[in-house]
């Protein structure tokens, strides 16, 4: 009879051992998995460069549309719609190529590219003319250097995207130049 009551302690613990083995198992998992920070289908320098190129097209976009309504040269608006048209389009064709690999993109400059366009907008004649030049000159240069990048990727759609829009860049300083402003 001494053995009985050993007996029952020994199923007890056993079975107390089990629903906490089994308890946690089911903690374990209940914990959830992380979700990547950024699945896509391509990285390193491609996905470098979407991630550059994205918000210095943006800016592009964005002070060439402020300069439309706010130039007084008609020379300087009419830049600034055929740079607002072309660079559109190169966000959309940017866009298009960072849906295909999963990579979100916003369309928006950066947080030095929204303090150049505040300045832009605290100034107007030929003043804001001048400074806009200016900035699209130096937003060209910082694109002109991840489109070089871009175009010497691996990947053709990116090599094809960045070298067609270096073309782009270069028609558009020709023609500022041409105003001779």
């Amino acid at each position: 009879m001494n053995r009985l009551p050993r007996i029952l302690a020994f199923v007890a613990l056993a079975g107390a051992a089990a629903i906490s083995t089994a308890a946690a198992a089911d903690i374990e998992d209940a914990t959830p998995t992380p979700a990547p920070i950024l699945s896509t289908e391509i990285s390193g320098s491609e996905l470098g460069f979407l991630m550059d190129a994205a918000p210095q097209i943006a800016l592009l976009v964005h002070l060439a549309e402020l300069a439309k309504t706010r130039a007084v040269t008609p020379e300087v608006q009419s830049e600034a719609a055929t740079v607002s048209k072309e660079q559109t389009a190169a966000a959309g064709q940017l866009k298009d190529l960072a849906t295909h690999d999963n990579v979100p993109l916003t369309g928006d400059p950066d947080d030095q590219g929204a303090k150049i366009l505040a300045t832009l907008h605290d100034l107007s004649g030929v003043k804001f003319d001048k400074a806009f030049l200016d900035a699209q000159a130096d937003a060209q240069d910082a694109l002109e250097t991840t489109l070089n990048t871009g175009a010497a990727s691996s990947d053709p759609a990116i090599k094809a995207f960045a070298t067609a829009n270096l073309q782009t860049l270069k028609q558009e300083r020709d023609r500022v130049r041409k105003l001779g402003l």
